[in-house]
């Protein structure tokens, strides 16, 4: 994902006009250099915030079995190999 700013050109993206000068956030394939200025890039960390024990309790409930010795980053990949959402 990308901040951006809209160069000339007024665009449209999802469902919302930007003028010259306006910024947004959007998706990294989205990106094009023509119509923006690339502001900064912004990680996209869909467990930010998310203890451990959350963690554990939602792939138990998935029956996911877990390594004993799983920290949290093991039970991100978990989650994201067995697509188990929160």
């Amino acid at each position: 994902m990308f901040k951006v700013k809209v160069k000339d050109i007024p665009v449209f993206y999802a469902g919302k006009r930007y003028g010259s000068g306006e910024e947004l956030i959007i998706e990294g394939d989205h990106m094009n250099d023509d119509l923006f200025d690339k502001i900064e890039e912004i990680e996209n960390v869909p467990f930010k915030g998310v203890k451990e024990a959350t963690l554990r309790k939602v792939l138990e409930a998935a029956k996911v079995e877990i390594p004993e010795e799983a920290d949290r980053d093991a039970l991100i990949r978990l989650m994201n190999d067995n697509q188990v959402t929160l």
